[in-house]
């Protein structure tokens, strides 16, 4: 064999190497990308349903919220005017004037139901959140407000609101 031709040899073994290496190279890359891509798969499953878990977890604590506003809608008439309707029948035969007295006294319980300014606000604020959460006007929200709260500023609460809404 001449040199020429053992250096030929020499050289188709070295591509021979090189071209055997390359194909391994591509092969291990392209199960690397396989695993990469599966585990971002996972991932993204995983994210996806930790986000519907929140999702489902938020639309309870609304519900709940929603509920509870319901509730609180619901029992705020009924104290106020049941006893005062209440008191005159069953005092209205004994005395006279004491109906008056007793109607007076079944008020004062609507007060502190009311609470403080502070607590007041609140609870109109969270009316007023659920009002607007549910796609009322803000004149409706308004008109509800003036009706059942006494609000220094009735206005900036809305404003407030309606703006985060």
């Amino acid at each position: 064999m001449s040199l020429s031709e053992s250096a030929s040899a020499q050289v188709q073994a070295i591509l021979a190497a090189a071209e055997a290496s390359a194909e391994q190279i591509k092969r291990e890359a392209k199960e690397e990308a396989d695993r990469i891509r599966a585990s971002a798969r996972e991932t993204r499953q995983a994210d996806v349903s930790g986000l519907v878990g929140m999702i489902a977890k938020v639309r309870a604590e609304l519900d709940a919220l929603e509920a509870r506003l319901r509730g609180l809608e619901g029992e705020e008439p009924a104290p106020a005017a049941a006893p005062a309707e209440a008191a005159p029948v069953a005092a209205a035969p004994k005395e006279p004037a004491k109906p008056k007295a007793k109607a007076a006294e079944a008020a004062k319980p609507a007060a502190p139901a009311k609470a403080a300014d502070g607590d007041d606000a609140e609870s109109a604020r969270l009316i007023a959140l659920n009002m607007a959460l549910s796609g009322e006007p803000r004149e409706a929200t308004d008109k509800y407000l003036a009706d059942n709260y006494d609000l220094d500023d009735r206005a900036a609460l809305l404003d407030e609101v309606y703006a985060s809404v």
